[in-house]
């Protein structure tokens, strides 16, 4: 007993204290802090998650892994993404977006080879794999497999198809309970849900009875506990039982966010209403949309803004663009200069810029005074501004433009190929195309000619090969120049 205690002491103690850790930002990378102040995970994260279990999602240059509450990378970054920990697993999924599951140790239980995985609900999840689609118990046994267009995780009980364009519902075994019969449902609500048929929206029970027709015509988006409905037209909304709890007067009421807010539609303009239907933010924007947690990005007479859910600005009504979030930073433009601002919607590198790129692997490619060069996110200059043109970094390589020649740079700045090529591709697979006297051949990283320019074309590698032409004839060779006569697709 003594032990048990112990264990269950431990454990609450870990996850009391990662509860208490806090992320901040620091010029657009992430840490964490403890409630004191104390920074406990330094800020080197382009985006971070809460904690779960003792471990949290980090990012950096695209790739994603989890640390522990003394920031040590317990899984490596490696995946393209992945979700917080739950029972001991999370979902993660590659760059070729298959999914899979993970342990906290970063052992993979459930194999990356699912298109679709969904995470655990009532016992089981929902998957798509090689074109058939499931449901796989806590431990990663396939129930069973079927030829839906798609499948839900359970929902009190029951899981949505898709077949033949038509939804209906199915069973944690397979079983179909209520046939797949009409053009749009809603998930079960607790003890009904709510179909599409014949032009009216109506509430069935489990077993696709029709309980009452109501008077609205189509379906809208769907909560746990409401759904959204339209009557002539105008969108409203009711709650599980049928109740109107918002009544059809709006142009539309967007996607809720964690807090049950929405953006909505009304005479051109956009708001924003919570759950109930109290007005948050009145209909006096051109585009409302959310930003960060306990933020919007609106926009009013061509200029963009942030506000909180409240309607108080947070940062000035001046940008001509704020762009979608890329390593914890966003683009923005005013007067035709360009910074970024951090999630708080705060300049953390002021629009100075003739243009800039997205963040990528921690750098930003910008122009200033007619030339281009790279930025950190503490704006400290990575890469000279000095070239004609650059565009971003692929791979770890730049194609760079000085005067109308062209060549390579590497994520350091360091020179790979010189610029004096009158066209260049991207490097694959260690061969770059280049163009020289009119005809198009392939270097590797030491500048070398390794297959001489023959062809009038010439594309990049994927799997050992490269498709060229040759005077008029389109062939495919390998990394060594040779004609490859039937390439075998890597499956």
């Amino acid at each position: 007993m003594k032990v048990i205690v112990t264990s269950l002491f431990f454990f609450f103690s870990v996850y009391t204290y990662a509860q208490d850790l806090k992320p901040f930002n620091e010029k657009g990378l992430i840490g964490f802090k403890d409630k004191s102040g104390n920074v406990v995970v330094s800020p080197k994260y382009d985006d971070v998650q809460s904690f779960s279990e003792g471990l949290a999602r980090v990012r950096l240059n695209e790739s994603i892994g989890y640390i522990n509450t003394k920031g040590h990378e317990i899984i490596p970054l490696k995946y393209c993404g992945g979700g917080k920990f739950q029972n001991g697993v999370a979902l993660v999924y590659n760059f070729g977006l298959k999914h899979g599951i993970i342990d906290k140790n970063g052992n993979v239980i459930v194999s990356l080879k699912y298109s679709q995985l969904d995470e655990l609900s009532e016992g089981v999840r929902a998957f798509k794999r090689d074109g058939k689609t499931g449901l796989m118990d806590q431990d990663g046994k396939e129930l069973f497999t079927a030829s839906h267009q798609h499948i839900s995780n359970l929902v009190n009980g029951l899981s949505l198809i898709l077949k033949n364009d038509k939804y209906g519902f199915i069973d944690k075994t397979g079983k179909e309970i209520i046939p797949p019969t009409f053009t749009q449902v809603t998930y079960f609500l607790g003890t009904n849900a709510f179909v599409e048929q014949y032009g009216k929206v109506c509430m069935i029970d489990r077993n696709g009875k029709i309980l009452k027709t109501l008077k609205y015509d189509k379906l809208g988006f769907n909560g746990k506990n409401f759904l959204n409905v339209k009557f002539n037209g105008k969108t409203g909304r009711l709650n599980a039982s049928g109740k109107e709890i918002i009544p059809p007067v709006y142009d539309g009421i967007l996607r809720v966010n964690e807090k049950l807010q929405a953006p909505f539609l009304l005479n051109g303009k956009r708001g924003l209403i919570n759950i109930d239907g109290k007005i948050l933010i009145p209909a006096e924007y051109d585009e409302l949309s959310f930003f960060e947690e306990g933020t919007v990005q609106a926009s009013l007479d061509g200029k963009y803004f942030i506000l909180d859910t409240l309607g108080n600005q947070v940062s000035p009504h001046k940008y001509q663009k704020i762009g979608y979030e890329r390593q914890g930073l966003y683009q923005m433009a005013t007067e035709g200069k360009y910074g970024f601002l951090n999630k708080e919607g705060k300049e953390v590198i002021a629009p100075k810029y003739q243009f800039v790129r997205d963040f990528y692997q921690g750098m930003a490619c910008v122009k200033l005074n007619d030339l281009w060069g790279f930025i950190d996110k503490m704006e400290r200059v990575v890469i000279p501004i000095k070239y004609t043109f650059l565009t971003g970094m692929i791979d770890g390589h730049a194609k760079m433009r000085v005067g109308e020649k062209w060549g390579i740079i590497d994520n350091k700045g360091n020179v790979v190929i010189q610029p004096k090529y009158s066209e260049i591709g991207f490097f694959s697979e260690g061969r770059v195309a280049v163009k020289i006297d009119g005809k198009w051949g392939f270097m590797d990283r030491n500048e070398k000619l390794v297959i001489p320019n023959l062809y009038n074309k010439a594309e990049e590698f994927y799997d050992g090969v490269a498709e060229v032409i040759l005077g008029d004839q389109e062939i495919k060779i390998d990394k060594n120049g040779k004609k490859v006569e039937n390439p075998v697709d890597n499956i």
